[in-house]
This record gives structure tokens, sequence and C-alpha cells, in this order.
């Protein structure tokens, strides 16, 4: 009798960990598209080409192609940043919207943000996260701007197809990284909670 209740008990504690866990992924993905889908909504908007959001908009890819150009001008020291625009002697590359991956971006963002972690935890690997997908995004353009210049035929395949899927591929890559070096410390969290109550 005792091992039949305490194999009822197992099965109440297994069905309730199931529920439990989807009810939570489902709260995480509502969590994740209530912040992405405003802030690509946002970027993605078709703003007017004049205005105070066209301009800042102007500005902040022009910053970007200031730090794109900075990196090409370690292997191509004649290039210059003009606006949005990084001119070589043998190619030139416009900073548009996407080309700063901030759709990835926003997607790497809202699922680090919905995290159930302390804030200061998801603020960190927020940042974290951000600054290193800007780092491979600056060497895709880099990459790209080396073959536009010296191997134009492989420039628009690169650029169309895998170009986009390296950012999706890498922003994936850098939230399991998150997820992994996370997820021990929260089971450590959980089982001092337990052990203290």
């Amino acid at each position: 009798m005792a091992v039949q209740k305490k194999s009822r008990t197992k099965k109440s504690l297994t069905e309730l960990s199931t529920s439990r866990s989807a009810t939570l992924g489902l709260r995480y993905a509502l969590m994740v598209a209530a912040i992405a889908v405003p802030l690509l909504a946002i970027y993605f908007y078709p703003y007017p080409r004049t205005g105070a959001m066209a301009a800042g908009i102007h500005s902040y890819l022009s910053l970007y192609a200031k730090m794109v150009g900075a990196a090409i001008s370690l292997f191509e020291p004649r290039a210059a940043v003009l606006g949005d625009t990084i001119a070589g002697p043998n190619f030139s590359v416009q900073i548009v919207k996407t080309c700063d991956a901030m759709d990835v971006t926003i997607l790497l963002v809202a699922a680090l943000a919905a995290l159930p972690l302390s804030l200061g935890r998801r603020l960190a690997a927020v940042l974290a996260s951000v600054v290193l997908l800007v780092l491979v995004n600056v060497i895709r353009i880099c990459v790209l701007y080396w073959l536009g210049a010296h191997a134009p035929t492989w420039f628009h395949r690169a650029h169309q197809t895998l170009a986009p899927l390296c950012m999706v591929v890498c922003g994936t890559v850098i939230f399991l990284i998150v997820i992994s070096q996370i997820a021990p410390r929260s089971s450590q969290d959980e089982v001092g909670k337990r052990v203290r109550s």
C-alpha cells in the first residue's frame, strides 16, 4: 500500500511538472512575441524619407557605417566612409536597414529578455549577446566588402543567401551559449531555495 501511494505521488508530481512546463513554455513564447513584434514593427515601418525618424535612422546607419569602415580600413586603408556608404578603390557598400542585422538582434533580445531570470542577469545576457552579435555582423560586412572587391561573382550569392543565414545561425548559437551558461546556475539557485526552505 505504501508503494502504491508513493507511485501515485510520483505520478502526480510528474503530471504537475509537465503541465507547469507547458504553461511556462506558452508564457515564454507570448513574452517573446510581446517584445519582438512591436520592436520589429517599429524597425520595419515604412517611414517617410524626410522627417525626424528618417534623420534618426540615417544617423544610426551612418554611425554603423563608421564602425564597419574602421574594421575595413584594417585591410583596405584607402576605404572612406561617406555617410552610410563605405567607398573603396574597387568596391563600395551602403549600410541600409537589415545590413545591421537588427531583425536577428531584436529576436535574440526578445528571446533573452523573456527568460525567467532576475533583471540583472537578463540585462547582462542581453548586453553581452548584442555586443557579440554586432561584432559578428561587422565581420560579416567586412567579408562581403572583401568579396565585392576581390571576388565579385561570389558577392551576390553571399549577400543574398549565405550572409543572412549566417546571422540567423550565429544568433541561435549565441542564444544556446547563453542558455547553457544560465541553466546550471538557475538549477543551483532552485536547489539552494529548496534547501533553505
